[in-house]
């Protein structure tokens, strides 16, 4: 593989902040953007919904415009600080409703027209056929066989629709007074490119994916025949098998089924008591944000460490070197990736 290759700028725009420095220390000091919106919708309970948004409910209705807003901040911050030096294909994972929907060519006419001297060839890629993380490692075995020079990947997805909200409460799905454990709405843009660092510049890698190990969840969630987490057993044992990390990222929301996903798979792998004790789960803070939950861990797993504080050093843990992030989808898809942080001279942390 091209030396160096790997993970070369990274754009976020999520409710820990805008911004992969805002983020992470966001999420370093434990801080979450939920709130009950007075002029939002009322849940099955009659009380406001709790969500977890970039921009607040009742200012951005317009659904569409919501979708290019979030986008757009992604940019704005992968632009500055990300080595661009020419239009390079996007990749982007999108919700599967939204694959299908005319909303999309929509989506996608705007992003070619806004920022063509950004991206060319654009692809959206439907969540539940595939998982974001999964195309950042696959576009990076690309480049790193020198197949392309760089290319983006990314995530876009938001829960702030009316519609959206009616159909998650229908489902049972929604966090609210009689369900303590359901998910809390959230949404988000991500954007990771992917290339080989000039020699000149060895610096400006962030990171790599060292490995992926795959699985597909057969039980229903809704009502499983037998024990759920069989799909998710595997690669997390292989992970941790094969790796000892500094740090575990898993995608628990308040769901249920999540825990019990991951609570089975943990029973098989080895994984290091300390870990054990302290799972990281970021979506936890930034609430439940669809396609883009995958690229929230890995950015936050990427991202700078910042200075322990005297008075709480569990709350200001040092980030490691390497991580394992976990990840599940409703419709059967897992992934467990790891990933090497980098530091500021492009080498391992």
């Amino acid at each position: 593989m091209t030396a160096g290759a790997g993970i070369v700028g990274i754009g976020l725009n999520c409710p820990l902040g805008q911004g992969l420095e805002a983020a992470g220390r966001s999420y370093h000091a434990r801080q979450r953007n939920f709130l009950k919106s007075p002029k939002g919708p009322v849940g099955p309970d009659g009380n406001p919904i709790i969500l977890s948004c970039v921009m607040p409910f009742d200012k951005i209705r317009n659904y569409e415009l919501r979708l290019q807003r979030l986008f757009a901040g992604a940019v704005e911050d992968f632009v500055s600080h990300s080595p661009i030096a020419g239009p390079m294909a996007l990749r982007l994972v999108l919700p599967a409703w939204l694959v299908s929907h005319k909303l999309s060519s929509q989506l996608r006419n705007w992003i070619r027209e806004s920022y063509s001297s950004l991206f060319q060839d654009i692809e959206f890629l439907a969540d539940g056929n595939t998982i974001a993380l999964y195309e950042v490692a696959k576009a990076w075995q690309q480049v790193g066989a020198g197949e392309v020079a760089s290319l983006v990947v990314g995530a876009l997805d938001s829960h702030m629709d009316a519609e959206l909200l009616d159909l998650l409460i229908i489902d049972g799905r929604l966090h609210h007074r009689e369900n303590p454990h359901g998910l809390i709405p959230g949404e988000a843009a991500v954007l990771f490119m992917l290339g080989a660092p000039e020699p000149e510049e060895p610096g400006c890698a962030l990171g790599a994916i060292k490995a992926v190990f795959t699985g597909y969840e057969r039980e229903s969630l809704s009502s499983p025949q037998g024990v759920i987490g069989r799909g998710m057993a595997k690669p997390l044992r292989q992970a941790f098998e094969t790796y000892i990390p500094d740090r575990f990222l898993a995608d628990l929301n308040g769901e249920r089924w999540r825990s019990e996903d991951i609570g089975f798979a943990l029973s098989g792998a080895r994984v290091p008591d300390a870990l054990l004790a302290d799972i990281e789960t970021p979506i936890g803070q930034t609430g439940d944000c669809g396609a883009a939950n995958s690229l929230i861990m890995a950015a936050i797993a990427l991202a700078p460490a910042h200075e322990k504080s005297q008075s709480d050093d569990a709350l200001n843990a040092a980030v490691g070197t390497i991580s394992i992030v976990s990840t599940a989808l409703r419709q059967g898809p897992r992934l467990v990736a790891v990933m090497e942080a980098f530091n500021g001279q492009g080498e391992a942390a």
